[in-house]
């Protein structure tokens, strides 16, 4: 009698298998089946993933939040005590203003999200360790299938929600180049951890504790939705290629371990802290020469300096978004990476809280708009690079 079904085929495989080498049959693992029936049920399968991640953004928001204060809090002390060093106080004040206002105050505003940042990857590590990734991706493989792409394909894009870089690079293990090149193209409209610390600053400020996580979420489900659509219409461009059957295997269910979590957390901060050094600090660096120059154009940030001059140039753009000059700047700055967003505005502001000011020049409409921006424009340069 011919086999037909996929498990026939694979239970004769495994009896061949097994007779050949005489090895005894492995126990199916009855708990793992059980809870895989709810899992991966055909209907409320992709509902449980979507709560799942709810959960998530809101344990992240509910631990991180007061972790984030407690170290803005400490660098405006350690500014506060700085400043008041003798050593320090005889600097020119163009000099003074530049390791403040520029790298202290750029840096200690993108180093606040730390704790955010952490939590996220240790909470992912958790739900990757523990084997429910794999039925994620399973899960996806049929809507995969209508991008013309294969489930295989949405571990590279789920990647992206940490990083677009090595989501990237990650596509190299998809079978085909019309996989590849679809794939990498549309990561960049997955919600990196660097659009997150843009999501969550301004949310926690425009919106209560009780609403702000929903707006993160709500995020999280348009960059989904942006992913499906923009998938889409590549399909219809009839890029030549053809997708293939999604073959993986489904590990067990297991208890994550400590050191696991630790360890490829730490991997994922490393990479973040590595930005931060680097790519952040020359951006705040950049901002703040263009936002206090001309020198003798009072007060930096102004409208009369080469920050204001450009945002009000592409003013006629970005306004009736309900972008403001000051949000265009930092936009365009975002270009090098996407933490500089939070950081520009801290330099344009120049303000002694930037929580303040941001609420005092934004509604939460504009928030919307301007956090909706920043998910859909251009990725980071060291993303373009990689797809190049």
């Amino acid at each position: 009698m011919p086999v037909t079904c996929a498990r026939c085929r694979f239970n004769a495989a495994r009896g061949l298998l097994l007779e050949a080498t005489h090895q005894q049959p492995i126990p199916p693992d009855k708990i793992s089946e059980k809870i895989d029936q709810i899992v991966l049920h055909r209907w409320i399968g992709l509902p449980l993933f979507l709560l799942l991640m709810l959960a998530l953004f809101q344990g992240i928001y509910g631990l991180g939040a007061p972790l984030q204060e407690i170290l803005a809090r400490g660098f405006d002390a350690g500014e506060t005590w700085l400043r008041a060093q003798h050593g320090v106080a005889e600097l020119p004040v163009w000099l003074q203003s530049f390791l403040f206002d520029g790298l202290w105050q750029g840096v200690g505003v993108v180093a606040s999200f730390f704790p955010i940042i952490a939590l996220f990857f240790t909470f992912m590590s958790m739900i990757e360790d523990s084997g429910y990734m794999a039925r994620a991706a399973f899960l996806m493989d049929r809507l995969m299938h209508q991008l013309g792409l294969d489930g295989k394909a949405f571990i590279s894009l789920l990647l992206g929600y940490g990083c677009n870089v090595p989501a990237v690079m990650g596509t190299r293990i998809l079978a085909n180049r019309y996989n590849r090149v679809v794939t990498m193209l549309l990561i960049p409209f997955t919600l990196c951890s660097a659009r997150l610390q843009v999501f969550v600053f301004l949310s926690a400020i425009l919106f209560s504790p009780a609403v702000a996580p929903w707006i993160l979420f709500s995020f999280y489900l348009g960059s989904f939705i942006a992913v499906i659509g923009i998938g889409l219409v590549l399909k219809l461009l009839n890029i030549s290629g053809q997708s293939e059957p999604f073959i993986m295997e489904i590990p067990p269910y297991r208890l994550p371990t400590l050191k696991s979590i630790l360890l490829r957390a730490w991997q994922e901060l490393k990479d973040f802290l590595y930005r931060a050094a680097t790519l952040i600090v020359t951006g705040v660096v950049l901002v703040w020469l263009l936002t206090h120059f001309p020198a003798d154009v009072p007060p930096a940030a102004s409208a009369a300096t080469w920050a204001g001059q450009l945002g009000q140039f592409l003013a006629p753009l970005f306004l009736p978004l309900g972008i403001n000059w000051q949000e265009t700047v930092a936009l365009l700055f975002g270009v090098i990476a996407k933490e500089i967003v939070i950081g520009g505005l801290a330099v344009i502001y120049d303000g002694t809280s930037l929580s303040s000011q941001v609420a005092a020049h934004m509604t939460p409409l504009q928030g919307l708009s301007f956090m909706l921006f920043v998910l859909l424009y251009t990725p980071c340069i060291a993303t373009v690079a990689v797809i190049r």
